[in-house]
């Protein structure tokens, strides 16, 4: 919830070191300088509201990941983000989607020794293959909250969609006969 004009901001991040300076003293010692940034999404919304209740939505939207990290303060990351900005009516939903990531993980095991016989290691290894595909949509909703009594009623209509889906997920994570 914010005010209008004013920005909200929420980030769900893990603060990972990136390594910015190292150096070996004269005297042997050695120095390492790390500079931590947020890695995860960040969600900013900008609204204006008009005379008519719709809302001006200025949306800026960024998801990063770690996608490797050869030694600690030496991460690679993946960045996506979008930047726009909606027109919609007061209660009513925009979707903006977009955001795709798609990543393909081989990895082997074998036993050690038997694993490289020719021919015959075969029976000593794995090979597992897998392809993570993630779709990322938002639907926003705004309300235009003028009074106490407003921001009750968008409370307990919030509160009853979210019991409901906890309801669902309880009931499909439930053993059979538990």
């Amino acid at each position: 919830m914010t005010t209008d004009n004013e920005e909200a901001e929420i980030v769900i991040a893990d603060n990972i070191p990136f390594l910015t300076r190292q150096e070996t003293t004269a005297a042997g010692l050695d120095y390492s300088n790390y500079e931590f940034k947020d890695v995860g999404t960040t969600l900013k919304i900008t609204p204006q509201i008009n005379q008519e209740r719709f809302v001006r939505l200025k949306i800026y939207q960024e998801v990063s990941q770690v996608v490797e990290q050869v030694a600690i303060g030496l991460p690679t990351t993946l960045k996506r983000q979008t930047e726009t900005t909606v027109i919609v009516k007061d209660t009513h939903t925009v979707v903006i989607g977009g955001l795709i990531d798609e990543t393909l993980n081989q990895g082997s095991s074998r036993l050690p020794c038997l694993g490289n016989v020719p021919i015959l290691g075969w029976l000593f290894k794995s090979v597992s293959r897998t392809s993570d595909r993630t779709n990322l949509y938002i639907f926003l909703t705004p309300y235009i909250i003028e009074n106490p009594e407003e921001a009750q009623k968008v409370y307990k209509e919030k509160k009853g969609e979210i019991d409901h889906i906890k309801e669902g997920v309880i009931k499909m994570h439930k053993r059979p006969g538990g």
